[in-house]
């Protein structure tokens, strides 16, 4: 039985204004932010100092000490980026010339130098309206501004792009860091550590070390692995003490690093759980010789918490991909 026409009219009116009114809220979700991108010469050479020229002067030497390790003990096989984020104004134009400054609302921008065996680069990247899931943007600067770079400059697609040569990345940072960056940029398997937490004398042996680790897997972009995470810890000359964990992301490993500082009973607590808490999977590796006295306490925190653990020495042979 057809509908009265007041009703079908009625109910037609109600459908057509929830549609605007779906349609106006997906415009504002869209809708950008006045000044969406990063002031380009800002990031690259005009922020007083806060920019890539200024990273590049005061930190090179640090590139070139620890880095050069890195790729030396590795024979090139490691990848090494040190990054730093600074604040830049925004514009409303990607390009050079166009568009007005907003000095009231700044973009987080990256800045980052990469070591390589041939020739050491620079390059820099942040995200439009400087949302965490932003859109990746890195605007037009000036030739002349590029100049004042003691690196040369790239585009950071073709850096990352570089890295796909290389088995693993250290990734070194000084201040704040967004790892979502990292698990989108980098293709293959990395670990990110703050700068300073890595004494100079221990980047041979944790290269050593690493790569003892990694070769216990057969391959590390199997699906498999995404049901597991791996938690290590590493001696290093100096007699310093590492924790790492590492996540299945993106078809690879990525793994944080931090030095490990066991004054007191306590600090065991709060080093097992805040390791944990990072961790994404529910199957957890302990993996090493030596966990420092904490075994009781990881294996309280697992039971508490619903995890599954399982030990692994480092002479074991058998390949992580193969456990089930």
């Amino acid at each position: 039985m057809p509908l009265p026409k007041r009703k079908t009219v009625i109910r037609a009116a109600a459908l057509y204004l929830a549609l605007v009114s779906g349609t106006a809220a997906t415009a504002q979700d869209r809708m950008p932010c006045k000044n969406q991108y990063p002031c380009g010469d800002c990031a690259v050479h005009d922020n007083n100092g806060n920019d890539l020229a200024g990273f590049v002067k005061n930190y090179t030497k640090q590139l070139q000490n620890s880095g050069g390790v890195v790729i030396k003990a590795s024979g090139d096989k490691w990848g090494y980026m040190l990054l730093r984020t600074v604040s830049v104004p925004s514009v409303s134009s990607k390009w050079a010339t166009e568009g007005n400054l907003n000095y009231s609302f700044y973009i987080r921008t990256t800045l980052a130098m990469v070591k390589s065996e041939e020739q050491s680069v620079a390059t820099w990247w942040a995200r439009e309206c400087d949302r965490e899931n932003g859109p990746m943007v890195q605007t037009k600067t000036k030739a002349s501004g590029n100049k004042e770079v003691g690196l040369p400059l790239e585009r950071y697609g073709n850096v990352f792009d570089g890295l796909l040569e290389k088995n693993i990345t250290l990734v070194e940072y000084l201040d704040t860091f967004n790892m979502r960056d990292m698990n989108y940029l980098i293709k293959k398997n990395h670990i990110v550590t703050k700068c300073g937490a890595i004494q100079q004398e221990d980047y041979k042996g944790l290269v050593a070390y690493f790569n003892t680790f990694f070769s216990k897997f057969s391959y590390t972009d199997d699906p498999v692995l995404s049901k597991m995470a791996f938690i290590t810890f590493f001696t290093g000359e100096s007699g310093s003490r590492y924790i790492a964990h590492f996540n299945y992301e993106n078809d690879k490993l990525s793994g944080w690093l931090k030095p490990l500082n066991l004054q007191y009973e306590r600090d065991k607590d709060s080093a097992v759980a805040r390791t944990f808490r990072e961790l994404k999977a529910r199957t957890v590796y302990i993996y090493g010789d030596d966990s420092y006295g904490m075994d009781k306490t990881i294996i309280q925190y697992a039971k508490d918490n619903d995890y599954k653990l399982r030990r692994r020495n480092t002479n074991v042979t058998t390949k992580f991909n193969d456990e089930r």
